[in-house]
């Protein structure tokens, strides 16, 4: 008899740590993410990376574009200036030659 209850004690708790084994609390079971979803997770970040790398070259693009714009209008002002000195200067030999042909 003896061997009988320590057999049945035994039956007994292996069924009750298997038991508790077993169970889990529901919030583990939902935090514990799949091979999919961790991946889906580094896809959606990796996006949301190169999306941010892609808007700051556009907004340095955009810099250097209005940067270019703005030594290109000052070019061209420097040109005109330029060419308005020469055609001055021009118009001061041809009144000169006119004066000196006028003599």
């Amino acid at each position: 008899m003896n061997a009988s209850k320590t057999l049945t004690s035994i039956l007994a708790a292996s069924l009750l740590i298997a038991g508790l084994a077993a169970c889990q609390k529901k919030e583990e079971v939902a935090t514990d993410k799949g091979a999919a979803e961790t991946a889906g997770q580094k896809v959606d970040q990796a996006a949301a990376d190169a999306k941010q790398k892609m808007d700051e070259a556009a907004a340095k693009v955009a810099q250097e574009a209005e940067k270019a714009k703005a030594e290109i209008s000052q070019s061209a002002a420097n040109v005109t200036d330029a060419a308005g000195k020469k055609v001055e200067e021009a118009g001061v030999k041809m009144q000169d030659a006119a004066k000196d042909g006028s003599k």
